[in-house]
């Protein structure tokens, strides 16, 4: 697995990024990103934008709004939050499986001394509470696996610039 780094903030690109990765770029067949965004609302795939979003909150605050290339809810991310990438091009990464890349994230916390769990489909857990959201995007041939993990988030923008049930 390669690590691709980078010091880019901007969402757009570490989304065009993992598209390269899982299309063009010839180095490995797997490849890992740790990254961080300025002040972003990432839409899911399948989302509404205007019933998932407080759009007058993001205009104001100048928070950036994208459509990432994976389904599940439209998350909030800032410089205090991290996001991570798993793109595989290896013929039998096809499955959905999300235990196989969130099993690393759980790992690494642990091994300092923070226990963390998968929940249900895609959520990591710590003590009950959720602090890692993880989508996946199957093209013909690759996979696409991302995940959020709060860590210093500010919340006081992530709750209203969100429209929560």
């Amino acid at each position: 697995m390669v690590y691709i780094d980078h010091p880019s903030t901007n969402a757009n690109f570490n989304f065009a990024l993992e598209k390269y990765a899982m299309e063009a770029l010839d180095i490995a067949d797997e490849y890992f990103m740790f990254w961080r965004t300025a002040p972003t609302l990432m839409i899911g795939r399948f989302q509404n934008t205007l019933a998932e979003i407080n759009m007058d909150f993001a205009q104001k605050h100048h928070i950036n709004i994208v459509r990432r290339i994976s389904g599940g809810g439209t998350i909030y991310t800032d410089m205090g939050g991290w996001q991570f990438s798993f793109i595989s091009r290896k013929p039998d990464n096809q499955t959905i499986d999300f235990s196989r890349y969130t099993e690393p994230i759980i790992q690494a916390l642990s091994s300092i001394g923070v226990s963390a769990c998968l929940s249900g489909r895609n959520d990591l857990l710590i003590d009950g509470k959720k602090f890692s959201g993880n989508a996946q995007y199957k093209p013909t041939r690759a996979s696409l696996h991302h995940g959020s993990i709060l860590f210093h988030t500010d919340l006081d923008k992530l709750l209203p610039a969100l429209n929560v049930d």
